[in-house]
């Protein structure tokens, strides 16, 4: 039996016929179940990914910060049967969610909490029927989707300190990415950069550690051909003279006078050995490249993919920071329109004052304004403006 015959089965039924005769009526996909009404938890690295991706890692923590405060400066505002309403209740919510945080905040965090685990959450608190007061985030690690039938979440419970309280889901904005693995929760894209996280941070580790004994690699003083080794107090005082006079930051670059037969042996690799400037390089890249982030914007080095800084601003907006920033307005039109009773209400992004697309815009100007073969009137059209006098 094939995949689609095992999730899409066809039988006979008593009502309805598809041409040729064949009698089905169609079945909904299955997805994963653990039964109607049940939590499914989280899945427990949002703390991992937070504190070695985020807290512990410059590159991870400057691409999330680039891109979240990117996505917060965007103005939204809010359009009704095509006009935009600057004295809306939606635009007035969303540029103060709740008395803890401005709308610049709120989507900065919700940015954040999104790139970090994949998930996020806000919570709509008001009246069950009609336009919510305010809007609160959920941490991600907190919550949980309770399943319901046909694979559609019958509502979130989060558990804070011991204590749980479940929301229904018109109340709840889950915002995710994809995950191939998961039919509830999203992928962290940390987790595609986790090993290149965890080599930059070792990196990091280890030129610390190296700095902390000497700034030289490991290694052993030896013995050899001697006809009376050193005694155990001899061994204890040659130790205790290495260990307070030749490692450390102080120290680092004293030379090391042996006697006695003693030869030192290196036992680790040097940084040249290692290549290790280059290796924290490429690590860098790939955790940029993993939030889609041009490399040079996160301050790596000898990053040939963009001619220069200007051109990877540009394409950091237009590949990362505007989809993303779309991708929030409609879910937040999805979730949120309908509780003010507009069917044609809808968050539209504010674009014209973006500084980094200021120069694309210009180009697009003068090439509309020097196009003889438009009129006035269509040449105003199409750089957005009213052509209504």
């Amino acid at each position: 039996m094939s995949v689609f015959d095992m999730l899409f089965k066809r039988k006979q039924a008593p009502k309805g016929t598809a041409k040729g005769g064949e009698a089905y009526t169609a079945k909904r996909p299955i997805y994963s179940r653990v039964g109607p009404g049940q939590a499914i938890a989280t899945p427990r690295r949002y703390d991992k990914l937070a504190r070695e991706g985020y807290q512990q890692n410059v590159i991870a923590y400057r691409a999330i910060n680039l891109v979240a405060k990117a996505v917060a400066s965007i103005p939204f505002v809010v359009e009704e049967d095509g006009k935009r309403m600057s004295e809306h209740p939606l635009a007035k919510l969303i540029m103060r969610p709740n008395p803890k945080l401005r709308g610049e905040n709120f989507l900065y965090n919700l940015v954040g909490y999104y790139m970090i685990a994949g998930n996020a959450y806000a919570f709509a608190a008001g009246p069950k029927e009609g336009a919510p007061k305010e809007l609160w985030l959920l941490r991600p690690d907190t919550m949980s989707v309770v399943e319901g039938t046909d694979g559609l979440p019958a509502g979130y419970e989060q558990q804070v300190m011991g204590k749980k309280q479940r929301f229904e889901v018109p109340s709840v904005l889950h915002w995710k990415t994809f995950n191939p693995l998961s039919d509830w929760y999203g992928m962290a894209p940390l987790e595609a950069a986790a090993t290149s996280v965890d080599a930059h941070n070792d990196g990091s580790r280890w030129n610390l550690a190296l700095i902390q004994n000497g700034g030289t690699p490991s290694g052993v003083l030896y013995q050899e051909d001697v006809d009376h080794p050193l005694t155990e107090a001899q061994f204890d005082a040659l130790k205790t003279q290495v260990e307070t006079q030749y490692t450390g930051a102080l120290n680092a670059g004293r030379p090391l006078l042996l006697e006695g037969g003693l030869k030192w042996q290196d036992m680790g690799m040097s940084p040249k050995d290692m290549d290790w400037s280059s290796s924290k390089n490429m690590s860098a890249r790939e955790i940029a490249l993993a939030f889609g982030v041009p490399p040079q914007m996160v301050g790596v080095p000898d990053s040939m993919t963009y001619s220069n800084y200007r051109e990877a601003r540009q394409s950091l907006w237009e590949d990362t920071i505007i989809p993303l920033a779309s991708d929030i307005a409609a879910e937040l039109t999805a979730w949120l329109a309908p509780k003010f009773g507009g069917a044609e209400t809808k968050l539209v992004l504010e674009l014209d004052d973006i500084p980094a697309l200021a120069d694309k815009r210009a180009r697009r100007f003068d090439r509309i304004a020097n196009a003889s073969f438009l009129k006035d009137e269509e040449k105003r059209e199409m750089l957005g403006f009213s052509t209504k006098n």
